[in-house]
C-alpha cells in the first residue's frame, strides 16, 4: 500500500519530500521476500528440468494474465483519449495517444516482459509492472540454479547478490531506484538477498530469545533507514537491511507478528498483486474524470507539479490525509476483484491444465518428426528421459 500512496497523482505535503521518495524502497523489499518464499516453497522441490519446468509455468500464470488484462485497458485508454479528442479538441490531455510512453513498440516489450532491459528511456504503459517482468526472470534463473548447481546454490545466491550490486553500483552510483534501465540487477540484487536470509533460516535454532525486542528494533531500523537514507551509495545497503528485518519476522513469534495475522492484513497479503497492478489504471481513470469535470465546470481542479498531474485536494498538508483514504478506497475494492476474477482463476487453470510432461513432449514434436525424416526410421526421444 505504500507503493500505492508513493504513486497516487494527488498534490499533498509529501510529494518531492526524500522520505517520501525513500517509499521506493518497498519495490527492493518486494525482490527480498520473494526472493525469500520462492526458496522456501520450491528450495526442496526443484529437483529436475521436469519441476523447472513445472515452477516456470506456474510463475508465467501467477504473473503474466493479470499483467495482459491492465496492459488491454491502458490500450483502452489511449483508444479513448482519441475519441476524447476528436469529439472535444479543447480538451487538455496529459499525452498524445500512443506517445512516449504507450507506443506500440513498447507495447511488444511490455507484453514479453522486456520492457526493463534498458530498452526505452522510461517507464511504459503500466509503469509499476516493470518489476514483475524482471521478478519473473529472476525467479527462473533462481529454479536454473537450484536444478543445475543444487551443492552450490549458497555460493551462487551470494556471487549472484554481490556482482548485481556491484554492477548497479558501477552504473547508477547515485541512486538504488532504478528500473526501465538497469531493473534487472536491481531485482537480482535483492531477491538473492532474500534467498540467502532463508539459507540463514534454516541453519536457525528454530526460535527467538526475544522476539518482541527484535521485532519492534527491526521496525524501528527500517523506519530510520527510510526516513533518514538520502540518495547515494548508502541505499546499497538496503538489502542488508530486509536479511535482517525478513530473518526476524520469519519465526513468527512477537507481538507484531500477530498483528500481521489479522484478518484483514491477511487479506492484504492475498490481494498484493492485483493492488500492484491495478493502481496505476485506478489512478489513470480517476485523474481524467477529475480533469474532464474541471475542464467542464471551469474549476481548477488538476495542476502539474515537476512535469506530473495532479489533482488538488485542499491545501497540501489536507491533501496528506485524501491521499491516505483514496490509496485504500479507490484500490482496494478493484483489487479483491481482480484477485477474484484474474488471478486466482489463472492460477487454477494452471494447476488444472497443461500437465508439464505433455509440455515436453510437445516441445520434442518437432525433434521427433526430425529424426524420423532423417534418422531412418530412429526411436524418438521420449519425453521421460529429457528430463534425466
Amino acid at each position: 500500500m505504500l507503493v500505492v500512496l508513493f504513486h497516487i497523482p494527488i498534490y499533498h505535503s509529501l510529494k518531492g519530500a526524500d522520505a517520501f521518495v525513500n517509499l521506493q524502497f518497498c519495490v527492493d523489499m518486494f525482490f527480498a521476500l520473494s526472493g525469500f518464499v520462492l526458496c522456501h516453497a520450491y528450495g526442496h522441490r526443484l529437483n529436475d528440468g521436469r519441476e523447472g519446468l513445472r515452477f516456470a509455468w506456474m510463475r508465467f500464470a501467477r504473473l503474466w494474465p493479470l499483467h495482459m488484462v491492465m496492459l488491454a485497458l491502458f490500450v483502452a485508454i489511449e483508444l479513448a483519449k482519441l475519441v476524447f479528442m476528436r469529439a472535444d479538441g479543447s480538451l487538455a490531455l496529459d499525452s498524445q495517444p500512443f506517445g512516449s510512453g504507450h507506443s506500440p513498440w513498447e507495447l511488444v516489450t511490455n507484453i514479453l516482459f522486456l520492457q526493463s532491459f534498458n530498452l526505452h528511456s522510461g517507464l511504459s504503459w503500466n509503469g509499476p509492472a516493470w518489476s514483475a517482468a524482471v521478478e519473473f526472470y529472476v525467479s527462473l534463473l533462481f529454479a536454473a540454479v537450484i536444478v543445475l548447481f543444487p551443492r552450490f546454490r549458497r555460493e551462487i545466491f551470494l556471487g549472484l547478490c554481490l556482482a548485481a550490486g556491484w554492477q548497479l553500483f558501477e552504473r547508477s552510483p547515485g541512486t538504488l531506484f532504478v528500473s526501465s534501465d538497469w531493473g534487472m540487477l536491481r531485482a537480482i540484487f535483492s531477491f538473492f538477498a532474500g534467498a540467502l536470509a532463508y539459507d540463514m533460516r534454516t541453519h536457525s535454532n528454530g526460535k527467538l530469545e526475544t522476539p518482541n525486542m527484535l521485532e519492534a528494533w527491526s521496525v524501528l531500523l527500517f523506519t530510520a533507514f527510510v526516513l533518514t537514507t538520502p540518495q547515494g551509495g548508502l541505499q546499497y545497503a538496503f538489502p542488508v537491511l530486509a536479511v535482517i528485518v525478513i530473518y526476524v519476522f520469519s519465526f513468527d513469534q512477537g507481538r507484531i507478528s500477530a498483528l500481521m495475522r489479522s484478518r484483514a492484513l491477511q487479506l492484504l497479503g492475498l490481494w498484493s498483486y492485483s493492488i500492484y497492478m491495478v493502481h496505476i489504471f485506478v489512478f489513470q481513470i480517476a485523474k481524467m474524470a477529475v480533469s474532464y469535470i474541471g475542464h467542464k465546470t471551469q474549476l481548477d481542479l488538476v495542476g502539474w507539479h515537476n512535469n506530473e498531474k495532479l489533482v488538488l485536494l485542499g491545501t497540501p498538508e489536507q491533501a496528506v490525509w485524501f491521499a491516505f483514504i483514496l490509496s485504500v478506497v479507490l484500490v482496494v475494492p478493484v483489487a479483491a476483484l481482480t484477485w477474484r476474477w484474474i488471478e486466482k482463476p489463472a492460477m487454477d487453470a494452471a494447476r488444472r491444465g497443461v500437465k508439464v510432461r505433455a509440455l515436453v513432449r510437445r516441445m520434442l514434436g518437432p525433434a521427433r518428426a526430425f529424426a524420423r525424416v532423417f534418422g531412418g526410421g530412429a526411436r524418438p526421444v521420449r519425453a521421460s528421459a529429457a528430463n534425466n
